[in-house]
């Protein structure tokens, strides 16, 4: 299994969002995918305005999918030191609450809507991730343009298909304690054994 890493900022007066790509290959299959993206995401909540309704970063990455003789699957999870909880870098208060990973959602989108999950949802610990395209099983071939399509492809023929722009809301609210935190997004691809 081949690791790769894109380092990322994001929010609350600054946090980093790390993004962690995950590949396999097995003998004459593989699953890869490239990400397109400015390694720092900032959501920086600077106004009351800011903090009520939130930031959004449209199209923070794009993922290119390349399926070779397999089927395959794709989630998401967020990855710190303390599973659940933001990491933090420091604080300017010690009133409030940590942020939870949940606090931080997530969306993917393609022309064809081939994700199974078409709107925001929030974020959860890699441990219980969320699947983008099948599941924890093994999983029925599903085509392009069809919703869950995990069949063989590429980005280069079907784009509409195998390529995903992600966006991340955060909505802070003003229960959390001020300062800057990180967050590790996985995004896992997988031969459907």
């Amino acid at each position: 299994m081949l690791k790769s890493m894109i380092k990322s900022r994001l929010f609350l007066l600054g946090c980093t969002l790390g993004y962690c790509l995950i590949f396999t290959s097995v003998r004459g299959q593989s699953v890869s995918f490239e990400a397109f993206t400015n390694p720092d995401v900032d959501f920086v909540f600077n106004t009351v305005q800011k903090y009520q309704t939130g930031l959004v970063a449209m199209n923070a990455i794009t993922l290119r999918i390349t399926a070779t003789g397999a089927n395959w699957d794709l989630y998401v999870g967020a990855e710190t030191d303390i599973a659940g909880t933001w990491d933090v870098v420091t604080t300017y208060s010690p009133s409030g609450e940590l942020p939870g990973v949940e606090l931080l959602e997530i969306r993917f989108r393609n022309t064809a809507n081939t994700s199974q999950e078409l709107s925001f949802f929030e974020m959860t610990d890699i441990s219980t991730p969320t699947y983008i395209i099948g599941s924890p099983i093994s999983d029925a071939a599903i085509n392009c343009p069809d919703t869950g399509t995990n069949t063989p492809g590429s980005f280069l023929t079907n784009p509409e298909c195998y390529q995903f722009n992600v966006d991340l809301r955060v909505i802070p609210g003003f229960t959390l304690r001020p300062g800057l935190y990180q967050l590790n997004i996985r995004y896992n691809i997988v031969v459907d054994l």
